[in-house]
Order: C-alpha cells, then sequence, then structure tokens
C-alpha cells in the first residue's frame, strides 16, 4: 500500500481530479471551456460566466478525496478571469490550492493566451503550514472552425506540496471536430519527473441533454470514461479513471457550461 501511495503522490502533481477531466484521461491541452484544468487558456467560458465544483475519491482508500472548485467569467468577448481552489486531505496531512488566471483573445478571438498564479498550502498537523507559489501559461489557437491546438507550461517554478520536489510539465495537442456532435483529441505531455504520456479522448453527445466521454494515456497506461446529463444550462457530471498501479477514482460533481 505505501508503494501505492508513493505512486499516486507524484501522479497528482500532473491532474486535477474532475469527472470531467477524469473520463478524458486528463487529455487537456485542446479543450475549450473549462473553469479547472492544467491549461488556463481553456478557462474562458462560452458566455459570460461559468463554474464548476467536484468531489473525487481514490477507491482503493476512500479517506483521500479532492474537493474541486472553479469560476469563470469574461466581461467581453476578449478576456476574462478565472478562480479555482482545490483542498485534499490524507492521514496528518491536509493540502490546500488557491489560483487566479487572465486570458486574452487575439487574431479575431482565433488564438486564447493565459497566465496564471497559484498558491499552494501544506498543513502537516505535527509541523505547521507551509506555502509555495507557481506560475502556469498556455494558449489555444483555432486552425478553422472544426480544428484546433492547445498547449500549456504547468508549475513553471517546480514547486512541491510541503518538503516534498515539484516537476514542470508541458503539454501540447490537438482537437478536431468531425460534427457538431463529436469531438476527438489527443496530446503529448512531458515532464522531468516521468516519462512522456500520449492521451487521446472523444467527446460524443448523442442528445442535447446527455453528453458521453472516454479516453486512454500510454506508456503509463490511465483510461477513463463519464458522462454528463444536462438540465438547461446545468449539468450533472459524473467520472472515473483508472490506472493498474494505483487503482480507481470516482468523482462526481455540478458544472454550468
Amino acid at each position: 500500500m505505501q508503494g501505492r501511495i508513493g505512486l499516486l503522490i507524484g501522479l497528482l502533481w500532473a491532474q486535477y481530479y474532475t469527472p470531467r477531466l477524469m473520463s478524458l484521461a486528463y487529455t487537456q491541452a485542446p479543450l475549450l471551456h473549462e473553469p479547472i484544468g492544467l491549461n488556463p487558456a481553456a478557462s474562458l467560458p462560452s458566455g459570460h460566466f461559468s463554474t464548476s465544483i467536484s468531489g473525487t475519491f481514490y477507491l482503493p482508500s476512500p479517506e483521500i478525496g479532492f474537493y474541486t472548485g472553479g469560476i469563470s467569467y469574461s466581461w467581453d468577448t476578449v478576456q476574462g478571469i478565472h478562480v479555482l481552489l482545490q483542498r485534499w486531505s490524507f492521514d496528518k496531512i491536509t493540502q490546500s490550492e488557491a489560483g487566479a488566471g487572465y486570458a486574452l483573445r487575439l487574431l479575431q478571438n482565433k488564438l486564447t493566451l493565459a497566465v496564471r498564479g497559484r498558491l499552494l498550502s501544506t498543513n502537516f498537523s505535527e509541523y505547521g503550514r507551509l506555502y509555495r507559489f507557481t506560475p502556469d501559461a498556455g494558449f489555444v489557437f483555432k486552425l478553422s472552425p472544426r480544428l484546433l491546438i492547445g498547449g500549456y507550461g504547468y508549475n513553471l517554478l517546480a514547486q512541491g506540496w510541503g518538503f516534498l520536489p515539484g516537476y514542470t510539465f508541458y503539454g501540447v495537442g490537438i482537437a478536431y471536430q468531425p460534427s457538431p456532435e463529436a469531438q476527438v483529441m489527443t496530446e503529448l505531455t512531458y515532464t522531468a519527473g516521468g516519462p512522456s504520456q500520449m492521451r487521446t479522448a472523444f467527446i460524443y453527445a448523442p442528445h442535447p441533454s446527455i453528453q458521453l466521454r472516454g479516453g486512454v494515456s500510454l506508456p503509463i497506461l490511465l483510461v477513463g470514461a463519464g458522462l454528463s446529463i444536462r438540465y438547461q444550462r446545468v449539468a450533472m457530471d459524473i467520472g472515473y479513471s483508472y490506472q493498474p498501479t494505483t487503482g480507481s477514482w470516482a468523482g462526481v460533481g455540478i458544472s454550468m457550461p
């Protein structure tokens, strides 16, 4: 079990454990309109406002849970801000994160650039609280109405939780929309702390109120699946991901795209 927890801690640097991202095997560089994710340029909403809150649990040890929330606001057609919060705890350690970012659309709204700063807080019940600060940066570029690319640099100061080292992550990906109901995407990620990963995912809406998602990441195998059920602007999101070494995650949340 200690080995599993050690690998789990290593994987935490590169993920936001939300049901929407889990179901895509964390493929996210070319995503649009996601308030929470590694690419801050994906945060701008389709309208003026979007939000997401969720809880996700590590099934081999359900006491490990992530609670995540994000809000994005665009006050005109070219710029906006977003805020994200995340908290998780295990045994005597509690980790919290707060971030705020700014995004700007250029080239007739084809290119979105964004920066974000995040404050990491680690509370050890026996040693007190430690703080770290780190920035992120990202972009999304629409090559055509159906084709876009995105990329990010995450944790650029390589800060870690508490006394643990952190790693900088880079990702670049492409997304294609063959029809209004479907989207496929792939992403290559790199970190100095581990091997590169190739992630591939799809999104499909068989009905205006239902959206299905799935994805796989290699060579460290990770698979994800999930769905969203929407009523007017509010959606209930359900996600699941599995990694053979660490086990399964399951999450549920509410989002307002």
